[in-house]
Formats: C-alpha cells, sequence, structure tokens
C-alpha cells in the first residue's frame, strides 16, 4: 500500500472516530410504569411490528389497569382514550388510545394501547405522575405498553423513534424482567407539636394541613403520599383519588397477561437478571409547632 493511500485510510478512520465522539448520548428516562411493579420486555427494536418509526420501542407485557406514568417531566402535546377497539390486525392501529409528551432538548415520549387515558394536552406532568391505565386498544394482541422516546418531525402521535436508555437497565434486551422503583412513605418529623392525625395527600403531591395536637414530638411515619415517594395501596382505602392521581397500583402484580406476539410462535427467553431499581426516596416533611 502507497503512502497516500494509507493516509487516506487514516483519515478516514480518524473522521469516523470524531463523528461517533461527537454524537449525543442516548436520552436517559425513567421506567414508564407505576412504583413497585415489574414486567417483561416482550418486543424490542427492529423486529416483528417494531418497524419504520417504532425501530427503537420497547413492548413491556403488563395485565390491562396497570398504571402507566411519565418517563420524564413534560407537557401532554396529544392524548386519546375513547377507543374501546383492538385487536391482532394492522388495520386495528389508528384506534389506539395513546399519550404523547413534549420534552426539553427537542424529546417526545409516546405511550399506546391505554384502557383509559387521564391527562389533557396541555397539563403539565412530572416524571412518575399519572397518565392512565394500560389496556389492548389498537394493534395489540394482548394488553401490554408500547413506550419509545422520538423526535417531533411532525404534528401527528407517530413520529420517528431514537435510542434511548432506561434508567438502571440501559438498552433491556428481550426478556429482561424491569421493575420500577419501589414505593415509600415519607417520614413527618414534628419541630414542636405532633399533628393529630397524619397528613392528607391530594393530586400533585401537596400536603393539606393538619390539626396540631400538644403531644411531645416525635418521628414517625406516615400513609401519606407525597411527590417522588409513594406507599402501596391496600385495603378500602386503594382506589382513594390521591392514590390514583400518583400511580399508586391497587395492587402490585408480578407478571401480566399474554405479551403482544408479534411473530407467532416466538417465545421470550429467560428473562437476564436486572440492575438494582434506585428507590424513591422519601422525603422527609417538617411540620411546623
Amino acid at each position: 500500500m502507497d503512502r497516500s493511500a494509507l493516509a487516506l485510510l487514516l483519515s478516514m478512520s480518524m473522521l469516523s472516530t470524531r463523528a461517533r465522539a461527537e454524537a449525543p448520548a442516548p436520552p436517559v428516562v425513567a421506567v414508564p410504569f407505576g412504583c413497585g411493579l415489574s414486567f417483561l420486555v416482550t418486543q424490542v427494536h427492529a423486529v416483528g411490528t417494531h418497524v419504520d418509526n417504532d425501530v427503537w420501542a420497547w413492548d413491556f407485557r403488563m395485565p390491562a389497569g396497570t398504571p402507566v406514568v411519565a418517563a420524564l417531566d413534560g407537557v401532554v402535546r396529544l392524548a386519546r382514550g375513547d377507543s374501546t377497539e383492538g385487536g391482532c390486525d394492522r388495520a386495528l392501529a389508528p384506534t389506539a388510545n395513546y399519550v404523547v409528551l413534549e420534552h426539553a432538548a427537542g424529546l417526545e415520549s409516546q405511550y399506546l394501547h391505554f384502557s383509559s387515558v387521564l391527562v389533557k394536552p396541555g397539563q403539565h406532568v412530572k416524571q412518575g405522575e399519572l397518565l392512565g391505565y394500560s389496556g389492548a386498544t389498537g394493534w395489540a394482541c394482548g394488553a401490554h405498553l408500547h413506550f419509545k422516546i422520538a423526535r417531533p418531525e411532525s404534528d401527528g402521535w407517530n413520529n420517528p423513534s431514537i435510542a434511548a436508555r432506561i434508567a438502571g437497565y440501559g438498552d433491556p434486551a428481550l426478556g429482561t424482567l424491569v421493575s420500577s422503583p419501589p414505593c415509600l412513605a415519607p417520614t413527618v418529623i414534628a419541630t414542636g407539636n405532633a399533628p393529630s392525625t397524619a397528613p392528607v395527600a391530594r393530586s400533585g403531591g401537596a400536603l393539606l394541613p393538619a390539626a396540631l395536637s400538644s403531644a411531645p414530638a416525635t418521628v414517625a411515619p406516615v400513609q401519606a403520599l407525597a411527590t417522588g415517594a409513594r406507599t402501596p395501596a391496600t385495603g378500602p382505602s386503594a382506589a382513594s383519588p390521591a392514590n390514583r392521581a400518583l400511580g399508586v397500583p391497587p395492587t402490585a402484580p408480578t407478571s401480566g397477561a399474554p405479551a403482544h406476539e408479534p411473530t407467532p410462535g416466538r417465545s421470550a427467553p429467560p428473562a437476564s437478571t436486572p440492575a438494582a431499581p434506585v428507590p424513591v426516596t422519601a422525603p422527609t416533611v417538617h411540620a411546623a409547632g
């Protein structure tokens, strides 16, 4: 090989290395379903129905009625929740219920197949806040969540997907069991007098005023919901508005209905060992004395 050819190859190699170094890192997003839950990845990238605009999407097998939450802070750009149609037929794709959120840095996230949607266009949401409940509307061979990060190249609901990473899991492979952070209760530390009753949470995590008593100062965990901290819902209050608003499931299923199987006869490999989820840190709320 003469010197000119060698110089050309070296130059091309340097340009390629520089292009890779300058390429933006894939965005990292949170697990898109309610706290304390675990579900299998049942379809990954560039296979089955994940082609064209959906190349970089994931499917998560989960039963209908599972809380679906925002993977990043954002604004609801589009939302549809009026459909009751769905089935294992491509012609039903336009009948899916969906939510599309706008995010910073020119990103958006898309969530498909809801049984019900609780948000409206223009609404601001925080990471982890409830968007609606999973289902099987649209082109779905079973209840599951279809999730992707995309570039908003049009005003439609199905823009081209981009590579992304899920916090704690990177790019989870087929069969990976993905777990959301556990639901934790906050702690109230009284600085003078302790509340006579536990603070009551309302939508958005803000605590309503609570009456104070003359009880001595204590450190007491309370079953209240605050932003960034959730507790599993059980008993008569499991379906309370506060629980529903914050994505706390009435039960905590660990497996769901049959997954969306785009290729008949194809089975998922054994679940890989997931990275340990990062617990949602419980906030410390100081009650005025």
